[in-house]
């Protein structure tokens, strides 16, 4: 594990994987649920049931994903391999999961999400796991998550931009359909997620973790929640903000298109979010520098309030507001996107100068997965407040309280939520002084152990 800085070519290639891997989050987030709803007749409750199932699987997958990759030998490099096999499963998942008929059942849609998440995940937590692996330098690690969440905003911009030029500009269709949207991300990411593995794996080096004289073992993954206090701290964190942000991206297209009134700006509103990201997520990098990651985590969560705030007060036909509110929000989520990743990668130093054990893979497997946990079960937590207000289908007629319980559950819902994340993390006990301190303490370990 290298600590000198890495050249940005280098980063670029790495953080191609993310753009296909981001851009395919969008319509599972946003448009596939409306999908199932109007195509297959489901209630919105019951395709975010789907969802969270769905994700419930994966609280097996990621941290077995994430340790088998810890332990898998390759003269390739153990995440390379992972990220091969995974690679095929999620693009043949992603043909069947797009594209539901009329009869399209529930238990349908749950068995290729699990098996799209499973592909997903093959790739993705090696992936975040491989960066972290990289470099043990603390601020490094940062300008490499910075590079990497850069490339995931990328993901969104392509996931609202293609659609926006094909459909729109090219098609001439004003008003894309949800299916429509998701069929045309579905060939960007067939197209794109092979070609970007395939430069990542010619220009990163491969980072091997480090060996250990005994492989840790199924009890041991998990026994990381109950001895990392930081990384349990980190996680319960970022759980809630995802669930937050998945609440927010479920109701995004009703709220703009029926609240809002404005249809046929839906790909633009989410192309300003996404562009804002783009091009603010490296600000973030050197506010870092200045309040830690831990802090600069808060804020950046504080600048996604004021974003769902905004969308509260916005009323029909305000382009301009919706507009603001997701560039607003865009800046906030480059932050919130960032951050944790690089905090984890900390935490396991933390873990190893404990128990003797370096499982970076395991560690970013349970990011991954209260990552995708999160934003899953936010659609649920969505679903299930609409359903409070009498609105249970995508498209059905908007009454005034159907109008309300879509404006709150877009807005003061995910609020609330993030109070809680914010509170939990700015006092985090690992900052740069800590961190440093670490790495001297393993480093002077590892010295003696080679000497011995």
């Amino acid at each position: 594990m290298s600590n000198q800085p890495l050249a940005a070519n280098r980063l670029v290639a790495y953080a191609a994987p993310a753009i296909a891997l981001q851009a395919m989050m969008v319509p599972m987030l946003m448009y596939l649920p409306p999908v199932y709803s109007q195509v297959a007749g489901m209630s919105l409750s019951v395709v975010g049931l789907m969802f969270a199932i769905g994700r419930a699987f994966e609280a097996v997958t990621d941290p077995l994903i994430g340790a088998l990759s810890d332990r898998t030998q390759s003269r390739f490099g153990p995440r390379r391999v992972w990220m091969a096999a995974g690679t095929p499963l999620a693009l043949l998942a992603t043909w069947f999961l797009l594209t539901p008929g009329p009869g399209t059942t529930p238990l349908y849609l749950l068995l290729w999400l699990v098996v799209f998440y499973a592909g997903w995940t093959m790739v993705f937590i090696p992936h975040q796991t491989w960066g972290g692996e990289l470099s043990g330098d603390y601020h490094e690690r940062t300008r490499i998550a910075g590079f990497r969440e850069t490339g995931s905003f990328v993901g969104y911009l392509a996931a609202a931009g293609v659609p926006l030029v094909y459909l729109q500009l090219m098609r001439g269709i004003a008003a894309p359909s949800f299916e429509q949207i998701v069929d045309t991300i579905g060939v960007f990411f067939a197209v794109t997620l092979p070609v970007a593995v395939g430069l990542c794996f010619l220009r990163v080096p491969v980072a091997h973790a480090q060996r250990q004289e005994h492989a840790a073992s199924w009890k041991d993954l998990f026994a990381v929640l109950k001895r990392n206090k930081p990384f349990a701290r980190l996680i319960g964190a970022y759980f809630i903000d995802r669930c937050a942000m998945g609440t927010y991206f479920f109701v995004q297209p009703l709220i703009i298109a029926y609240v809002l009134q404005l249809t046929e700006n839906l790909l633009l509103v989410a192309l300003t979010n996404t562009i804002a990201a783009v091009l603010l997520a490296p600000v973030w990098v050197p506010i870092t520098r200045r309040l830690g990651k831990h802090r600069t985590y808060c804020v950046a969560n504080m600048v996604t309030m004021v974003s769902y705030a905004l969308l509260f007060v916005a009323q029909p036909g305000q382009l301009w507001m919706a507009i603001l509110a997701n560039m607003v929000m865009g800046f906030g989520n480059g932050g919130t996107m960032i951050t944790p990743s690089a905090m984890a990668a900390d935490t396991v130093d933390h873990d190893e100068l404990q128990s003797g054990v370096s499982q970076m893979g395991g560690h970013m497997a349970f990011v991954a997965f209260v990552f995708k946990a999160g934003m899953a079960f936010g659609p649920l937590i969505g679903a299930t407040f609409l359903a409070q207000f009498g609105y249970q289908q995508s498209g059905q007629a908007l009454d005034p309280q159907g109008a309300l319980g879509i404006r709150l559950c877009a807005s003061w819902l995910p609020i609330a939520l993030l109070v809680v994340p914010i509170v939990m993390m700015w006092n985090f006990p690992i900052d740069s002084r800590r961190h440093a301190e670490i790495r001297r303490e393993l480093d002077e370990r590892r010295r003696s152990a080679a000497a011995g």
